[in-house]
């Protein structure tokens, strides 16, 4: 089965690729910022090259995890990150189906208020942000666009990534050199551990599943509670980690506050769950 990865550098992406050689289908992987041996140069706000890419391919099912993830960029830069994550992710949906394989786009807890997480797939989004806004946009998109397709909302994802740019990995290294990191004890959420992401997504391909499904972690904790089993589950210094509420961290854009997401649907699909906090984080060890 041919498969492609767009975004495959990244902490999603890279073990979307691993995960889909293991089961030992032909897949393909394309990078952008972070060139990669082995991965396709590809700027999905290239419509051109990706309809190209895409019909040259004929990929069975296309995995869309790229997608401009700093939430304050976004907030000051909206109409830059529209072109990338709104135009661009659908340039590949509107391929995929053009070539008649299924589509995968990933989402997040930010398309919700976080004022009544936990959250289930039926409940209402709101989002607060524009990271949030254009996620959801292209959530409804892809509904209307598409009828083979899945949406999974991840949420706090962590694992080894080549950037290192992950909270576990940032707040390892920060604790391995001794300095201190505030941490807001103020947002609640699903970690959620990227090899779980992809493992769940494969699954949900091989019962031929289609639509909306939250896919993150069993636990639902608040960030600084993370930090500190963190810094328990690696012998560092919990002393360090200091709690704050986000008001105090300055930050461009909002956050939602109380969100996290239930995960019952996908649950009883694959009669499986993604790992909670410490079975997750002890994989990374």
């Amino acid at each position: 089965m041919n498969i492609l990865v767009i975004g495959a550098s990244g902490l999603v992406g890279s073990h979307l690729l691993q995960t889909c050689q293991q089961r030992g289908w032909n897949v393909m992987g394309t990078s952008h910022n972070v060139p990669q041996p082995g991965l396709i140069p590809l700027e999905i706000t290239d419509e051109t090259s990706v309809k190209s890419l895409i019909t040259q391919s004929q990929p069975k099912v296309v995995f869309l995890p790229a997608f401009l993830s700093n939430v304050d960029y976004c907030e000051q830069n909206p109409e830059e990150t529209y072109q990338i994550n709104v135009v661009g992710c659908l340039n590949v949906a509107q391929a995929t189906r053009e070539v008649g394989a299924k589509f995968i786009f990933y989402s997040s807890d930010y398309v919700f208020n976080g004022e009544n997480g936990p959250y289930q797939e039926i409940d209402e989004p709101d989002p607060i942000c524009v990271y949030g806004r254009q996620k959801l946009e292209v959530e409804h998109k892809i509904s209307e666009l598409l009828d083979n397709y899945l949406i999974c909302r991840i949420a706090w994802v962590y694992g080894q990534e080549k950037q290192g740019k992950n909270f576990v990995l940032r707040l390892i290294s920060t604790l391995k050199n001794h300095q201190t990191i505030r941490v807001p004890q103020d947002q609640i959420g699903s970690p959620t551990w990227a090899n779980d992401i992809a493992e769940a997504s494969c699954r949900l391909i091989e019962v031929e599943a289609k639509g909306l499904f939250h896919t993150t972690g069993s636990d639902c904790i608040n960030r600084y509670q993370f930090a500190v089993k963190i810094a328990e589950m690696f012998g560092l210094d919990a002393d360090l980690i200091i709690p704050v509420n986000t008001s105090q961290l300055n930050q461009v854009a909002p956050r939602p506050l109380k969100c996290g997401m239930r995960c019952d649907r996908l649950n009883q699909m694959l009669n499986w769950n993604l790992r909670g906090v410490v079975d997750g984080l002890s994989h990374i060890k």
